[in-house]
């Protein structure tokens, strides 16, 4: 067998490869390749682009600018010019099926709505948007701002796929600002349904949500006969307290059944209530916080569970507390 005749007949036909494949690249004429220059938002590749804003009197920053896109930096000066659009953002909200009102006029102010990508560079410097959620947003409510590119000099095309950043705006607050309260003299006023035959190391009772121990929990019934859904119980802090929120300890076990969309209310007397928002704890057994659709005096917390992970009839929970 000829060895060598063998090798160079490989090295032939590998070199062969090679040369087939690099004559399937196009790379454009050097005339040509202005004509691939674009200028863009980076932003817009990104939407919808979230910002989280801490409810607070003070100043925040929305970050945008164009970039330019083609073969090497910007072979000019080429200056962009911004611009909010209401139509687009109301085009995002038919598209996704979403319906964010706009962000208030006056709540928000450009910095600049100009900037210039500079010759051998990729992007404008970074502009700013100023926003106090103070000014007219809505705690806990999502906004949206369409920020697109009016134009650039030069006769530099626009990637008109990129041109416009959408961003939904929130105004939240930080768990950590809030303490949790103490549940020392917390009673369960009332309860739609309990299990006492979990046993003494399960619990099973109302009681087992405030006894500090993850280890035992609440139980719907299930001895002779299965409790259907909706579950509620009513909480009594025995003192009226300003209640921002509220969390779970979900029963420590991979067992379904957890509540996955859980009414709250509070009250006042007992008697009359008032809706304070509907969440949607996940399927885990770690602590679970979350804000009121807003903050309320009150005494009384009712939470009626409406479905469960699984989508069981029964439901379960080992610790309940609020904030």
């Amino acid at each position: 067998m000829n060895t060598k005749r063998i090798i160079q007949s490989v090295t032939i036909c590998f070199i062969s490869v090679v040369m087939s494949a690099c004559e399937k690249i196009d790379i454009p004429k050097e005339e040509l390749m202005s004509t691939y220059d674009q200028v863009y938002m980076a932003a817009a590749a990104r939407n919808p682009n979230s910002v989280v804003l801490k409810m607070a009197d003070s100043v925040y920053y929305i970050v945008y600018g164009a970039s330019f896109g083609g073969f090497g930096a910007a072979p000019q000066d080429i200056g962009v010019t911004f611009e909010t659009d209401p139509s687009k953002a109301a085009a995002f909200n038919s598209l996704n099926g979403t319906n964010y009102p706009l962000l208030p006029e006056g709540s928000y102010q450009f910095t600049e709505t100009s900037a210039t990508i500079k010759k051998g560079t990729l992007a404008t410097a970074p502009l700013a948007i100023r926003i106090n959620p103070f000014e007219k947003l809505e705690l806990f409510k999502d906004y949206i701002l369409a920020v697109s590119i009016k134009g650039a000099s030069g006769g530099v095309k626009l990637n008109e796929s990129l041109t416009t950043a959408y961003f939904v705006v929130r105004a939240s607050l930080d768990f950590a600002d809030f303490p949790e309260l103490d549940r020392s003299g917390w009673q369960i006023a009332g309860i739609s349904t309990e299990e006492p035959a979990e046993g003494e190391e399960n619990g099973g009772l109302g009681i087992h949500m405030l006894d500090n121990k993850p280890s035992t929990f609440w139980h719907s019934k299930w001895d002779g006969g299965e409790a259907p859904l909706p579950h509620w119980f009513v909480i009594d802090m025995n003192k009226t307290q300003l209640l921002h929120g509220v969390y779970f300890i979900g029963r420590q076990s991979d067992k379904e059944g957890k509540p996955s969309s859980v009414k709250m209310e509070v009250s006042s007397n007992g008697t009359d209530w008032e809706e304070a928002g509907t969440l949607s704890p996940a399927n885990i057994n770690s602590k679970q916080k979350f804000f009121l659709s807003a903050s309320h005096e009150c005494r009384y917390i009712r939470a009626t569970i409406l479905s469960t992970h699984g989508n069981t009839q029964f439901s379960h929970l080992a610790e309940f507390g609020a904030f």
